[in-house]
Protein backbone atom coordinates (compact mmCIF):
# COMPACT_ATOMS: atom_id res chain seq x y z
CA UNK A 1 0.00 0.00 0.00
CA UNK A 2 2.81 2.44 0.83
CA UNK A 3 4.55 1.27 -2.37
CA UNK A 4 1.47 2.21 -4.10
CA UNK A 5 1.46 5.61 -2.67
CA UNK A 6 4.99 6.74 -3.27
CA UNK A 7 5.04 5.54 -7.13
CA UNK A 8 1.57 7.70 -6.98
CA UNK A 9 3.37 10.97 -5.76
CA UNK A 10 6.64 10.04 -8.15
CA UNK A 11 4.19 9.87 -11.07
CA UNK A 12 2.44 13.14 -9.75
CA UNK A 13 5.86 14.87 -9.11
CA UNK A 14 7.32 14.14 -12.83
CA UNK A 15 4.27 15.23 -14.31
CA UNK A 16 3.91 18.61 -12.54
CA UNK A 17 8.00 19.63 -13.25
CA UNK A 18 7.76 18.85 -17.27
CA UNK A 19 7.67 21.60 -19.62
CA UNK A 20 4.65 22.22 -21.50
CA UNK A 21 4.93 21.11 -24.87
CA UNK A 22 3.50 24.06 -26.83
CA UNK A 23 6.08 26.56 -24.82
CA UNK A 24 5.86 30.38 -26.78
CA UNK A 25 9.83 30.61 -27.82
CA UNK A 26 11.61 33.80 -26.68
CA UNK A 27 12.81 36.54 -28.76
CA UNK A 28 16.53 35.05 -28.72
CA UNK A 29 15.18 31.98 -30.55
CA UNK A 30 13.13 33.64 -32.79
CA UNK A 31 15.78 36.19 -34.12
CA UNK A 32 18.09 32.87 -34.53
CA UNK A 33 15.06 31.57 -36.39
CA UNK A 34 15.16 34.55 -38.81
CA UNK A 35 18.35 34.59 -38.89
CA UNK A 36 19.16 30.78 -40.21
CA UNK A 37 15.99 31.54 -42.74
CA UNK A 38 17.66 34.37 -44.23
CA UNK A 39 20.96 32.70 -44.18
CA UNK A 40 18.85 29.57 -46.35
CA UNK A 41 17.38 32.06 -48.70
CA UNK A 42 20.89 34.04 -49.29
CA UNK A 43 22.67 30.02 -49.99
CA UNK A 44 19.58 28.67 -51.96
CA UNK A 45 19.85 32.29 -53.74
CA UNK A 46 23.26 31.96 -54.39
CA UNK A 47 23.19 27.96 -55.58
CA UNK A 48 19.89 28.92 -58.27
CA UNK A 49 22.49 30.48 -61.13
CA UNK A 50 24.73 27.93 -60.79
CA UNK A 51 22.20 25.36 -60.56
CA UNK A 52 20.23 26.86 -63.71
CA UNK A 53 23.98 27.60 -65.41
CA UNK A 54 24.18 23.43 -65.54
CA UNK A 55 20.23 22.64 -66.52
CA UNK A 56 21.03 25.12 -69.50
CA UNK A 57 24.84 23.29 -70.35
CA UNK A 58 22.98 19.64 -69.92
CA UNK A 59 20.31 20.44 -72.04
CA UNK A 60 22.48 22.38 -75.09
CA UNK A 61 25.44 19.53 -75.06
CA UNK A 62 24.40 18.21 -78.44
CA UNK A 63 24.23 21.46 -79.67
CA UNK A 64 27.30 22.26 -78.46
CA UNK A 65 29.12 19.21 -79.83
CA UNK A 66 27.66 20.46 -83.36
CA UNK A 67 28.80 23.78 -83.17
CA UNK A 68 32.23 22.31 -82.31
CA UNK A 69 32.24 20.80 -85.20
CA UNK A 70 31.51 23.33 -87.03
CA UNK A 71 33.87 25.52 -85.81
CA UNK A 72 36.78 22.94 -86.29
CA UNK A 73 35.07 23.08 -89.77
CA UNK A 74 34.87 26.94 -89.98
CA UNK A 75 38.84 26.88 -89.05
CA UNK A 76 39.60 24.28 -91.56
CA UNK A 77 37.75 26.91 -94.07
CA UNK A 78 39.34 30.17 -92.57
CA UNK A 79 43.06 28.11 -93.72
CA UNK A 80 42.26 26.81 -96.81
CA UNK A 81 41.37 30.88 -97.21
CA UNK A 82 44.10 31.93 -96.31
CA UNK A 83 46.12 29.40 -98.92
CA UNK A 84 44.12 30.93 -101.31
CA UNK A 85 45.17 34.12 -101.01
CA UNK A 86 48.97 33.44 -100.58
CA UNK A 87 48.58 31.74 -104.27
CA UNK A 88 46.75 34.48 -105.21
CA UNK A 89 48.97 37.22 -104.02
CA UNK A 90 52.06 35.07 -105.51
CA UNK A 91 50.67 35.72 -109.18
CA UNK A 92 51.94 39.46 -108.43
CA UNK A 93 55.23 40.24 -109.71
CA UNK A 94 58.27 39.39 -107.92
CA UNK A 95 59.90 42.83 -107.75
CA UNK A 96 56.13 44.68 -106.74
CA UNK A 97 55.78 41.44 -103.91
CA UNK A 98 59.15 42.47 -102.61
CA UNK A 99 58.34 46.05 -102.42
CA UNK A 100 55.53 45.43 -100.41
CA UNK A 101 56.74 42.80 -97.87
CA UNK A 102 59.79 45.45 -97.39
CA UNK A 103 57.28 48.25 -97.01
CA UNK A 104 55.24 46.68 -94.50
CA UNK A 105 58.31 45.66 -92.51
CA UNK A 106 59.67 49.25 -92.21
CA UNK A 107 55.87 50.60 -91.22
CA UNK A 108 55.57 47.74 -88.67
CA UNK A 109 58.78 48.54 -87.12
CA UNK A 110 57.83 52.35 -87.10
CA UNK A 111 54.73 51.46 -85.67
CA UNK A 112 56.53 49.27 -83.43
CA UNK A 113 58.66 52.03 -82.39
CA UNK A 114 56.17 54.44 -81.42
CA UNK A 115 54.13 51.66 -79.16
CA UNK A 116 57.23 50.95 -77.61
CA UNK A 117 57.75 54.81 -76.46
CA UNK A 118 54.47 55.27 -75.22
CA UNK A 119 54.64 52.34 -73.21
CA UNK A 120 58.07 53.06 -71.89
CA UNK A 121 60.15 50.25 -73.26
CA UNK A 122 62.09 51.83 -76.23
CA UNK A 123 65.25 49.50 -76.04
CA UNK A 124 62.88 46.36 -76.88
CA UNK A 125 60.86 48.12 -79.13
CA UNK A 126 64.07 49.26 -81.38
CA UNK A 127 65.67 45.95 -81.18
CA UNK A 128 62.51 44.29 -82.23
CA UNK A 129 61.60 47.14 -85.34
CA UNK A 130 65.75 46.52 -86.28
CA UNK A 131 64.63 42.61 -86.68
CA UNK A 132 61.04 43.76 -88.61
CA UNK A 133 63.64 45.80 -91.27
CA UNK A 134 66.03 42.95 -91.43
CA UNK A 135 63.44 40.54 -92.38
CA UNK A 136 61.89 43.21 -95.05
CA UNK A 137 65.40 43.65 -96.57
CA UNK A 138 66.12 39.47 -96.44
CA UNK A 139 62.84 38.99 -98.12
CA UNK A 140 63.31 42.04 -100.66
CA UNK A 141 66.41 40.05 -101.77
CA UNK A 142 66.24 36.71 -101.35
CA UNK A 143 62.86 34.82 -101.40
CA UNK A 144 61.03 33.72 -104.33
CA UNK A 145 57.36 34.88 -105.10
CA UNK A 146 55.84 32.56 -102.79
CA UNK A 147 57.32 32.91 -99.86
CA UNK A 148 57.15 36.69 -100.18
CA UNK A 149 53.25 36.29 -100.68
CA UNK A 150 52.93 34.54 -97.67
CA UNK A 151 55.11 36.90 -95.80
CA UNK A 152 53.08 39.59 -97.21
CA UNK A 153 49.97 38.15 -96.05
CA UNK A 154 51.62 37.28 -92.22
CA UNK A 155 52.81 40.74 -92.03
CA UNK A 156 49.65 42.17 -92.69
CA UNK A 157 47.59 40.02 -90.69
CA UNK A 158 50.21 40.60 -87.90
CA UNK A 159 49.07 44.27 -88.22
CA UNK A 160 45.94 43.49 -88.03
CA UNK A 161 45.85 41.63 -85.35
CA UNK A 162 48.08 44.09 -83.15
CA UNK A 163 46.24 46.64 -84.61
CA UNK A 164 42.63 45.09 -83.58
CA UNK A 165 43.94 44.08 -79.97
CA UNK A 166 45.32 47.08 -78.77
CA UNK A 167 42.35 48.80 -79.86
CA UNK A 168 40.09 46.45 -77.85
CA UNK A 169 42.40 46.46 -74.82
CA UNK A 170 42.41 50.15 -74.55
CA UNK A 171 38.64 49.93 -74.61
CA UNK A 172 38.94 46.99 -72.34
CA UNK A 173 36.19 48.16 -68.97
CA UNK A 174 37.58 45.76 -65.87
CA UNK A 175 35.20 46.14 -63.29
CA UNK A 176 33.03 43.44 -60.68
CA UNK A 177 29.38 43.06 -61.22
CA UNK A 178 28.31 46.33 -59.59
CA UNK A 179 24.60 45.96 -59.83
CA UNK A 180 24.79 42.35 -58.19
CA UNK A 181 27.14 43.69 -55.29
CA UNK A 182 24.52 46.80 -54.67
CA UNK A 183 21.43 44.66 -55.02
CA UNK A 184 23.13 41.91 -52.28
CA UNK A 185 24.10 45.12 -50.17
CA UNK A 186 20.42 46.50 -50.18
CA UNK A 187 19.18 42.89 -49.51
CA UNK A 188 21.20 42.78 -46.50
CA UNK A 189 20.55 46.71 -45.27
CA UNK A 190 16.70 45.61 -45.59
CA UNK A 191 17.19 42.21 -43.48
CA UNK A 192 19.49 43.65 -41.10
CA UNK A 193 16.52 46.65 -40.50
CA UNK A 194 14.11 44.12 -40.15
CA UNK A 195 15.37 42.12 -37.73
CA UNK A 196 16.46 45.29 -35.92
CA UNK A 197 13.05 46.38 -36.07
CA UNK A 198 11.51 43.31 -34.72
CA UNK A 199 13.98 42.79 -32.07
CA UNK A 200 13.21 46.44 -30.85
CA UNK A 201 9.40 45.84 -30.55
Amino acid sequence: MAENLLRRTRVRSTAVQSRPVYERPGYRTLLGRIRENVRTYIRKQLELPRQEIAEILAANKRAAMWLGVAAGLALMTLITLVVLLVALVAMVPRNWLGILVLALSVGAAFALFVLGVRARVVVPAFIGGLVLIAIGVAAFLWLPELVLAAMLLTIALAIGTGAMGYGGYSRLELHGPTRTIKTMKETVQWAKQRLLGRSAS
